[in-house]
């Protein structure tokens, strides 16, 4: 492995030198030592600083704008992750601008007859030559279709994979190197290169872009408030993305009266919230320039490069955690979010708790609707941060995105309250996840799993005392007192598995009795008295198989 890693450091030489002398040029001496590359960086580049100093991660940010697009990529995904990194970089990271120079058209072209297979004139009446806009990875152009449709085309620009490539071939070399420093091996080097290889796999695919735009679309297909661009498949590659062009002014230009304001505020967070708390996929980049009103009074989100997920688990955790705010329980917010994270090294959960309930404190007993539920989160990754707990990525990019429409929403509406337009949703969800008919189906699921799971524990048991008795453990007496005992562990694993159905559907029988759908016997649910005699039935079979054993 080290001679494997110093062929890959002297491979990347060349690129290695550039990339110190960029970080010595921003005054980052110490981390262009830990390259590798073969110069001293005190000697051949003394930093004398700029007129007003700059703080190392605004030193860092400028380093990374200039390196490129898998820094810039870095810087960003470094600002998606304030349960590992301090607050100041990560609100300097959220500075970085994905925009550089747009290249020559004629480079544009030649990519675009690669990806069609045929000159682009062939498929389009005509194109734009002159860009929209241009970022690091890609290119958008206007054009038009053979049947006349205005589309946007997104290209990725020539040569983008090699150069990526490399610089996440040292990435990962640097990742190697910091993961053995003490200080920094809690912040998994590795584990941060590792996500930015495959953040960059999705993005240079142009087909989940596609596909995330148009499950959105669908969603939204009966509201006639939003409007999502649609794309042309038949058009559209890994590498070019054709779509429609939507015509009006992003929400970060536009300039209307009061009301106007509050109507498009509340209708940008209604659907955000829709599609957090409804459909579980939402745009995670929601800021003003993403979101533009069309003439006829619809808002249209585009740009869907980047996507957040919200599993049902999350929203399970997420009613969990407000119902114990609500409730003022310190204990089971602990528990939520130590479930909605993971602790990198052990933790006190009595230190823990009595630490998450003096931070959040100002929010218990409160109702929904005067929750500030982008500062509460904030707070909770705080804390997840300040323990060492990685949170689950979904609930992080949530928090971000409710704190970016929270921005749009008060820059139309002065008046803007997230809490007001997230509460009627927030609701639903609680009275949704704890109707008696839900909470019945989970626990009827929930039994199944366990039958499943302990219904396979004689098997394995079995399967145990076999490789033993293959192996090591050779001595004839030893193995039939295993053989013994996983007999006698088989029957009872399956008494407890039978207990366990017993009580379920008991639990479960209370529950639909009082339901008032479903089939009557006698003026009671016929579900619940069915459920009733299984339970008797089981119960009888377990005790008198006890009594004969």
């Amino acid at each position: 492995m080290p001679v494997i890693r110093s062929i890959r450091t002297i491979r990347n030489i060349p690129r290695l030198k550039d990339i110190a002398l960029v970080l010595m040029r921003h005054g980052l001496h110490d981390v262009a030592s830990r390259l590798g590359a073969p110069l001293r960086a005190r000697v051949l580049w003394p930093w004398r600083g700029a007129r007003t100093p700059l703080t190392t991660p605004e030193r860092l940010r400028l380093a990374f704008q200039e390196l490129g697009p898998l820094f810039i990529k870095l810087g960003q995904l470094i600002a998606s992750r304030p349960d590992h990194f301090p607050a100041p970089l990560v609100a300097e990271m959220e500075k970085l601008q994905d925009q550089v120079e747009p290249i020559a058209f004629e480079e544009i072209r030649k990519a675009l007859e690669r990806e069609l297979g045929a000159d682009p004139a062939t498929r389009f009446r005509s194109i734009d030559e002159t860009p929209l806009a241009a970022a690091s990875i890609a290119q958008v152009h206007r054009a038009v279709t053979l049947e006349g449709d205005a589309v946007i085309l997104k290209v990725q620009k020539p040569g983008m994979l090699p150069i990526i490539e490399r610089d996440l071939e040292i990435l990962e070399l640097v990742g190697e190197a910091l993961a053995g420093i003490p200080d920094l091996a809690d912040l998994d080097p590795e584990g941060l290169a590792g996500e930015l290889r495959r953040a960059l796999e999705r993005e240079l695919n142009f087909h989940f872009e596609r596909n995330a735009m148009e499950r959105v679309r669908a969603a939204f297909a009966e509201d006639d408030t939003v409007r999502i661009p649609r794309s042309w498949r038949a058009l559209s590659t890994r590498r070019l993305l054709v779509m429609e062009y939507i015509d009006g002014v992003p929400l970060s230009r536009l300039d209307v009266d009061r009301v106007e304001g509050q109507r498009i505020s509340r209708n940008c967070a209604r659907v955000l919230f829709q599609m957090i708390l409804r459909d579980g996929h939402f745009h995670a980049d929601p800021h003003a320039a993403n979101l533009i009103r069309t003439e006829d009074g619809r808002v249209a989100w585009i740009d869907f490069g980047s996507m957040g997920l919200f599993t049902t688990e999350l929203r399970k955790q997420l009613v969990r955690m407000l119902r114990a705010i609500v409730a003022r329980d310190y204990t089971a917010l602990s528990r939520v979010v130590l479930r909605i994270g993971q602790a990198r090294e052990e933790i006190s959960f009595f230190e823990f708790s009595q630490d998450l309930a003096s931070r959040l404190d100002p929010y218990f007993g409160l109702t929904l609707n005067e929750i500030d539920f982008p500062r509460l989160l904030t707070e909770v990754l705080e804390l997840a941060r300040d323990h060492k707990i990685s949170i689950a990525p979904g609930l992080i990019v949530m928090t971000r995105c409710l704190v970016l429409m929270e921005g749009v929403g008060l820059r139309l509406d002065p008046d803007f309250n997230t809490a007001e337009e997230l509460e009627p949703l927030l609701r639903k969800l609680v009275e949704e996840q704890y109707r008696p008919d839900r909470v019945a189906r989970d626990i009827g699921g929930q039994v199944i799993d366990n039958f499943v799971t302990m219904s396979e524990y004689p098997e394995h048991f079995g399967e145990i005392l076999r490789k033993l008795s293959q192996g090591r453990m050779r001595v004839d007496t030893h193995l039939q007192g295993l053989e013994r005992m996983g007999k006698r562990f088989e029957s009872s694993s399956n008494r407890v598995v039978q207990a366990l159905i017993v009580s379920s559907l008991l639990v479960s029988s209370s529950l639909v009795m009082d339901l008032a759908v479903g089939p009557k016997l006698w003026g009671v649910s016929a579900l619940g008295l069915v459920g009733y005699s299984l339970a008797g039935l089981i119960g009888v079979r377990t005790l008198v198989s006890i009594i004969r054993s």
